[in-house]
């Protein structure tokens, strides 16, 4: 069974206070509580903007893991991002240069970029934000 990994925006509430982007991979068959690819679990969790399958590579990790899902958080308030849209897609892109074709990721990048300008409407990037840091640390 191909797993499926989910790029979106975290849903704001009482446990989640922060503004993220967000990326789940399924670690598991969702089973027949939620529907066959994961989605209605994640959607939960999550404003999706895009999915696809996971790379062999990317499946042979969840070996390791001991939950249904492994969830990777880009906090727009976080010191490297500083509010900036663009710097959180950049640091998003890096992320999934080892697995994810250069086409496939500009795509994820423009649809993340959508889903995140729908909701903030005249969203304006902050000045003073340096777009390329080295994340080698």
């Amino acid at each position: 069974m191909r797993l499926r990994v989910y790029y979106g925006w975290a849903k704001l509430n009482k446990v989640v206070k922060r503004e993220a982007l967000t990326v789940i991979f399924l670690n598991d068959d969702p089973g027949p509580r939620y529907n066959k690819d994961g989605y209605d679990g994640v959607s939960r969790y999550i404003n999706v903007a895009y999915s696809r399958v996971q790379t062999s590579e990317e499946e042979s990790d969840r070996v390791h893991a001991n939950r249904m899902y492994t969830v990777y958080s880009i906090f727009m308030d976080d010191k490297y991002v500083q509010g900036s849209l663009e710097r959180a897609l950049q640091v998003n892109y890096d992320s999934d240069q080892y697995n994810v074709s250069k086409k496939e990721r500009e795509l994820i990048r423009e649809k993340l970029r959508t889903a995140y300008l729908a909701s903030h409407p005249g969203y304006r990037e902050p000045h003073g934000v340096q777009l390329f840091i080295d994340f080698n640390y």
